[in-house]
């Protein structure tokens, strides 16, 4: 017999998760809801999913026809697929899951929040698993897919089953040497590894004094110091990765915070928009939340800072506090509160920063640059990951170990620079220009090689904060699929954008946080960069500022789908979301948005659900225009008038719905002028007055875009000055508008008529 082939991660994650984990939930699911339910448990299996059931039929006849289900439909539990059991479960959880005696309903909560977790974590990542690639499954996602379903499997009182996925998770390949199968690993909130580090390497004296002071259990916290660059937040998540899956009694969860508001760029400070905290209550929100326990975050600072020191005690943790130095000001008593307080607590906390905290000198190991053996693993790493040849540079490893002084930031920079030029030009290029003007160059040259489409693909994916998905980069520049599929390519091509991650079920880009402040620092304030900035801020525009997370992303794919012209999926993926959360006002402004969008608008409707979403008190400013908008193309100025000034209770200065309501009571007031109401006409004017000076803004504080605007309000400034027969206002505002706006012509020819009215001195054009 010939040798065994090797199975593949991707092999044991579809067995697992596909026949494992799937068949015995929908067994135990049947179980379940028919003894529950006897007389219409199909009824309330169909319940969660509403009009989709048809659509979940036909997609499991498909995945039989393809191989990906054996087993035949013997009745509609069979119809189930991973991806249905989140709503399943979440619509009936307590009778899937009946709770233990001595349970209390905070510990229910709990429960179903952890069980919810997992199975969203399974359907995220199991998508691939339907779409298989030439590249394996990494021992990472491969060993959290499964380990989510042995949870859930454990929790349903499946012993066999979970024993079954367990076994699968052991024999996964590529398992890290700090990876013991015999514990379970620690939950955590580690940021994506792209985000951080790509291939780690080296640093084996520095693990080995961080192992040493994490099992002393007198010293509950240390510092990594050293200059930028040198791999200091490196450092900090791969032992943070050692100790989850290391697993150490008693700890139970790694967290992970960044109060990152800046990046080392050669003595250089560069800001950043991604901060997770500034200050003590930022940071124990946070930790409130990575505990779990957002029940906790609306209670005042003193009684979330007792909190997350009973958890901290309850739940013993690795906290790891990434960049601390960047805390100033109002940062300081964050800093406080971790050094003298979370430190008494049973959980350990590392910190990285740029200079030793004060009386912290004796718990600080400095990080320096890579050794020369590290250095030369490092530098042949990056030449695999980068598919350079290694043999371009044999000669020169050494010397670029030494003018980088063993920076891996630096190194990599370096690196890139001499597959640009030739590496005797590359080194030179840099001794001559030393540090950031060093890597500024660097990239300027890699950038240089780009088509232009390439190059505004990665402005793009720079100015996304975070990881950026295809549709978001699509929808910022303008480009076909093809067009932007061919762009990423050649980034990816030369090392500047990464193959794109699985990040809550969507494939999004993890640009490189350094290569971020570069594009950042070269092309901040360019035509290029100014226009796809306001193309993000136009979109971002159309997004609530909800709190739901769930929420936002729903509402982020109904505004992609109405930008694609396919509207009415995204009435159906809104309508779905809101039968899973009913009257959210957010979904509801969204839902009139896509009415209004369609073609032709669906005015009566788009009017209805926007009135509902107002009266539960909507704080989406955008929706308020909107609907202003809309009544006032119908000419329904009473509407329209009603509906900007709701939105004025959550934005008393927004200039555009100043102008929508003022211009709407003028309008208003002339017909009601006409039709023989003239006190009435005048007591509209006169609010319509009041609302139109609110808007007025000196020109010097007019931001890009708003110069339309302001020429609409001295208009009907101008008008309502003349309905109020205010012949004095009319002159002023005249005044201020020719003078602000010279090439208007509606500014000139309301002039030529009104000044032969008032006979006031008719101005030339310059």
């Amino acid at each position: 017999m010939g040798d065994t082939m090797p199975v593949s991660n991707l092999t044991r994650c579809y067995e697992g998760v596909q026949r494992i984990y799937r068949n015995a939930v929908v067994r135990h699911v049947r179980l379940v809801l028919v003894k529950s339910y006897p007389d219409d448990h199909l009824e309330r299996l169909r319940k969660p999913f509403q009009k989709e059931w048809a659509d979940i039929k036909a997609s499991a006849e498909e995945r039989r026809k393809t191989g990906e289900l054996a087993a035949q439909i013997v009745d509609e539990y069979d119809l189930l697929g991973v991806n249905h059991f989140f709503n399943l479960f979440d619509a009936h959880h307590d009778v899937i899951c009946p709770a233990d005696s001595g349970i209390d309903a905070a510990g229910l909560k709990a429960r179903k929040q952890a069980l919810l977790a997992w199975i969203k974590q399974i359907k995220n990542l199991r998508d691939p698993l339907s779409h298989p690639s030439e590249a394996d499954f990494s021992y990472e996602d491969s060993f959290l897919i499964l380990d989510c379903a042995r949870r859930v499997l454990v929790q349903l009182d499946l012993p066999k089953e979970a024993e079954e996925i367990r076994q699968l998770a052991a024999e996964l390949e590529g398992r890290p040497l700090y990876a013991d199968s015999s514990h379970e690993p620690l939950d955590d909130s580690l940021p994506p590894r792209e985000s951080i580090v790509v291939d780690f390497v080296g640093r084996q004296t520095e693990l080995d004094a961080l192992w040493r002071w994490f099992d002393d259990p007198l010293r509950k916290k240390y510092l990594l110091a050293g200059d930028g660059g040198k791999g200091k937040s490196a450092l900090a998540y791969q032992f943070a990765v050692a100790v989850k899956y290391r697993a150490p009694e008693p700890y139970v969860i790694v967290l992970w915070l960044t109060a990152k508001r800046r990046r080392f760029a050669e003595g250089k400070a560069v800001a950043i928009d991604q901060a997770e905290f500034v200050n003590l209550e930022g940071a124990l929100d946070i930790l409130l939340q990575r505990f779990g326990f957002v029940e906790d975050l609306a209670h005042s600072v003193e009684r979330k800072r007792a909190r997350v020191l009973e958890l901290a005690n309850a739940f013993p943790a690795l906290i790891v506090v990434d960049d601390v130095d960047s805390l100033q000001g109002a940062g300081e008593d964050a800093i406080e509160f971790f050094l003298d307080q979370l430190s008494t607590t049973k959980s350990k906390i590392l910190f990285t920063s740029r200079r030793v905290l004060f009386g912290m000198a004796n718990i600080t190991l400095q990080v320096p640059g890579l050794g020369e053996k590290e250095a030369e693993e490092f530098i042949s790493s990056r030449c695999a990951l980068m598919k350079l040849d290694p043999d371009r540079i044999a000669r020169h490893v050494r010397e670029i170990i030494k003018t980088t002084e063993g920076s891996p930031l630096y190194m990599e920079d370096l690196l890139r620079l001499c597959f640009v030029l030739s590496p005797e030009e590359a080194i030179r290029a840099w001794k001559q220009k030393a540090g950031e003007e060093a890597r500024r160059y660097a990239l300027q040259r890699e950038i240089d090689l780009l088509t232009s489409n390439a190059r505004e693909a990665l402005l793009a994916a720079c100015i996304i904060p975070g990881p950026a998905s295809f549709v978001e980069i699509r929808e910022i520049t303008g480009y076909s699929g093809d067009q932007l599929a061919a762009a990423l390519g050649e980034l990816q091509g030369l090392f500047l954008l990464p193959k794109p991650v699985l990040i809550e079920g969507e494939e999004r880009y993890q640009v490189n946080t350094n290569t971020r402040l570069l594009v950042d620092e070269l092309f901040r304030g360019t035509d290029n960069w100014r226009r796809l900035e306001n193309a993000r801020r136009s979109l971002r525009g159309d997004l609530p500022t909800a709190g739901n997370k769930q929420v936002q992303g729903l509402i982020r794919q109904a505004v992609l789908m109405v930008r694609q012209r396919e509207q009415p999926e995204a009435e159906l993926l809104l309508k779905n979301a809101l039968e899973k959360y009913p009257s959210d006002p957010n979904l509801l402004a969204f839902l009139g948005w896509v009415y209004k969008a369609s073609e032709p608008p669906r005015i009566t409707d788009a009017r209805a659900t926007f009135r509902r979403a107002g009266e539960l008190r909507c704080k989406n400013v955008e929706m308020y225009k909107h609907w202003a908008r809309l009544e006032i193309e119908q000419r329904e100025w009473t509407k329209a008038a009603e509906a900007a000034e709701q939105g004025l209770r959550w934005d008393t200065d927004n200039r555009e719905l100043l102008y929508a309501a003022g211009y709407a009571r003028s309008r208003l007031a002339r017909e009601l002028a006409g039709g023989l109401h003239p006190e009435r006409a005048r007591q509209e004017c006169e609010t319509a007055q009041k609302l139109l000076e609110r808007a007025v803004k000196s020109p010097e504080k007019l931001q890009v875009g708003e110069r339309r605007l302001s020429s609409d309000i001295y208009r009907a400034l101008v008008l309502n000055c003349d309905a109020l027969d205010d012949a004095g206002g009319v002159y002023k505002f005249f005044e201020s508008w020719l003078a602000e706006h010279p090439d208007d012509e509606n500014a000139w020819s309301e002039h030529q008529r009104l000044s032969e009215k008032y006979r006031f001195p008719v101005r030339r054009r310059q």
